[in-house]
């Protein structure tokens, strides 16, 4: 099911008219409609108020849930990937049967790619960082912050944030936020 299936049908399925979301969400319900019928794709930014809002895992919009389970193997080489418009890759690697108080995501961000196309903040409290390969900005706060291959990070996304790479190669972080 398309993503903007997914989040029309997981609205529905928690009995929210489409204005109750978008006024939880902080987002206008003229674009929760257009991303709803597909004719906008939604930043990560809004996907992760949506998430919020419906209190699920971004991975929710990209998977089909299935039953509750106490374990469960995640096969990362099959995760769907949705591609962002600002040269940005996600790959939910969150659990879609085990309850978790973290989602774990990783992030490729193409040379000169950026997280979203402004800095944008999240209703929760923490957020993790490690970069795996490469290196990226962390644009927190008004300041610049480089983090590099090998470095990871914590933040409050409640404050103004953005991730941009600027460089030459691709940049491949993981970043696990509480749910």
């Amino acid at each position: 099911m398309p993503v903007a299936k997914r989040i029309k049908a997981l609205r529905e399925s928690k009995a929210l008219s489409l204005r109750a979301l978008a006024e939880v969400c902080s987002i206008s319900p003229s674009t929760l409609s257009q991303i709803e019928q597909g004719e906008t794709s939604p930043s990560v930014a809004t996907l992760e108020k949506l998430a919020h809002g419906l209190r699920l895992p971004v991975a929710a919009f990209f998977a089909e849930p299935e039953e509750d389970s106490a374990l469960e193997i995640i096969d990362t080489g099959n995760c769907p990937t949705f591609s962002l418009r600002d040269g940005a890759e996600v790959t939910p690697l969150a659990a879609q049967r085990h309850a978790s108080g973290f989602e774990p995501m990783l992030i490729r961000l193409h040379p000169d790619g950026m997280l979203a196309e402004q800095p944008f903040l999240v209703g929760i409290e923490s957020e993790f960082v490690w970069i795996r390969r490469g290196r990226a900005l962390l644009q927190y706060d008004g300041s610049d912050y480089p983090i590099e291959t090998a470095q990871s990070v914590y933040y409050d996304p409640r404050r103004s944030h953005n991730w941009h790479n600027p460089y030459g190669e691709m940049c491949e972080m993981l970043l696990v936020r509480q749910r």
